[in-house]
């Protein structure tokens, strides 16, 4: 999903696995698993089955699952459901889940790979656990000035070259310090970017299910796509953010912590569904708070709680007079169908804007009466 396989990676090497590395989500796992998985089951299931058959086929022998009945909705089932499906294709291997009631057997997995000494294993985890803390923190540092920059970028794809560098190099270094050291690199070269010097791009928040909008390859790279256009595109979630911060609540996000999000989301949205709904909703009223100009909903077709969720997001969207746009995504999906939408929706903002433009030049925001919802 997205970058998260440079953080995990480190992690499990640093605890004595030798991690096989997949190939990143393509066509072929995509075919592979709608070819296997049941007809009505959401994308991310799919992608990932068809991942697992490529990492099964590099060698791997043992699968490990995030999550292995914690969650409310179907990814809670994920796991188990699709080993079921590739034991039953004759595929052999271990299966290990980590959640909330496997700590015990995941600590001893982590013992015998230490050969049985807690010393040994303690001191592993915890340098493995700060390397990947700083991995992830890079990583996340990387995507969030590339998506900054890219609107502005002169020279098209620099921001691409330099994402791309600067995470091999991230993959590629196990030193904390120097880990810190390339914090400021990373920074003072994308700073050094050649700008237009165009006004200030439309701003649209990416809100829905996690892996639609962490994954570019079942959204199209819609963050790139929109800076190539001159759009800034803010994800409500990031790979550092759903693997820290979601999945092995270490630490809440102090930018808009959880529990902060979810007293916003109440009033609308009572609890969590499953996935991120309640979450998405939150960050459907802050980007209205803040200023941005769209809201872009990404989600799996059949997925339950965005599906639930949706009439939700419209009627918040209406009250907070900010422009939405739902993308539904299955195998079916196709890029031309999806960027018309997207383009068509850009037009409506830039329009909007415009309009607004003109009516602050007129009647400035200081002499015009606020009108309070309902």
């Amino acid at each position: 999903m997205g970058n998260l396989n440079i953080a995990l990676g480190a992690l499990l090497r640093h605890l004595g696995c030798d991690v096989v590395q997949g190939q990143k989500p393509n066509k072929r796992s995509l075919e592979m698993g709608v070819r296997y998985a049941p007809e009505l089951v959401c994308l991310p299931f799919k992608v990932t089955l068809g991942d697992m058959f490529g990492a099964l086929e590099r060698g791997a022998d043992t699968l490990l699952f995030i999550g292995g009945g914690d969650w409310s909705c179907r990814y809670g089932y994920y796991g188990r459901i699709q080993c079921s499906i590739l034991r039953r294709l004759g595929y052999e291997f271990r299966s290990i889940f980590v959640g909330n009631k496997d700590i015990k057997f995941v600590a001893s997995e982590i013992l015998r790979m230490n050969s049985g000494s807690w010393t040994t294993a303690i001191k592993n985890w915890t340098r493995g656990f700060a390397v990947a803390w700083h991995k992830s923190k890079l990583v996340d540092e990387v995507e969030s000035l590339a998506r900054h920059f890219r609107p502005h970028e002169q020279n098209r794809g620099e921001c691409a070259r330099l994402s791309h560098k600067f995470l091999k190099r991230i993959d590629d270094e196990d030193r904390v310090l120097a880990l810190r050291k390339m914090k400021k690199e990373i920074r003072e070269e994308f700073c050094s970017i050649r700008r237009t010097g165009q006004p200030a791009p439309l701003r649209i928040m990416l809100v829905g299910e996690s892996y639609c909008v962490i994954e570019p390859f079942v959204n199209f790279d819609i963050i790139e796509k929109l800076g190539e256009l001159g759009v800034h595109a803010e994800p409500f979630l990031t790979a550092h953010r759903w693997l820290f911060y979601h999945a092995m609540r270490i630490n809440e996000d102090r930018g808009f912590p959880r529990k902060e999000a979810r007293a916003l989301a109440q009033p609308v949205w009572q609890y969590n569904a499953g996935g991120e709904d309640q979450l998405s909703i939150a960050y459907t009223i802050r980007a209205a708070q803040q200023g941005f100009d769209g809201v872009i909903h990404l989600m799996p077709f059949s997925c339950m709680p965005e599906t639930a969720a949706l009439p939700v997001f419209e009627r918040v969207c209406r009250l907070y007079n900010i422009p939405f746009l739902n993308i539904s995504l299955d195998e079916h999906t196709g890029v031309a169908g999806v960027y018309t939408r997207i383009e068509a929706f850009l037009d409506v903002l830039s329009q909007r804007r415009a309009r607004q433009d003109s009516v602050e030049n007129v009647y400035p925001r200081s002499q015009r009466v606020a009108i309070q919802h309902p």
